[in-house]
């Protein structure tokens, strides 16, 4: 079977929902990525597009937690009266 960009880009996707990483919010740079994805598997020579769809890709997958969920953690630690591992 081939694999396509499309396909993978699918792939990506899906665990970046179920990773709680994508949400409705999202739709739209979803959507513009599918279809640069679609594009890239019919020309993939197309350079300009490959640079736009990096670009998209690597936005959508940043990684912007900030820290939030260690101060999650830390809170749920104080709330059940144990401190927090180091």
């Amino acid at each position: 079977m081939r694999t396509t960009n499309g396909g993978q880009l699918e792939e990506t996707l899906k665990e970046l929902r179920r990773l709680g990483r994508v949400e409705k919010v999202d739709a739209a740079a979803v959507q513009a990525l599918r279809s640069m994805a679609w594009a890239l598997d019919g020309d993939p020579s197309n350079a300009a597009l490959w640079r736009q769809y990096r670009e998209a890709l690597r936005e959508l997958t940043a990684d912007d937690s900030d820290g939030s969920a260690d101060a999650a953690l830390a809170e749920l630690f104080a709330e059940v009266g144990d401190s927090a591992p180091s």
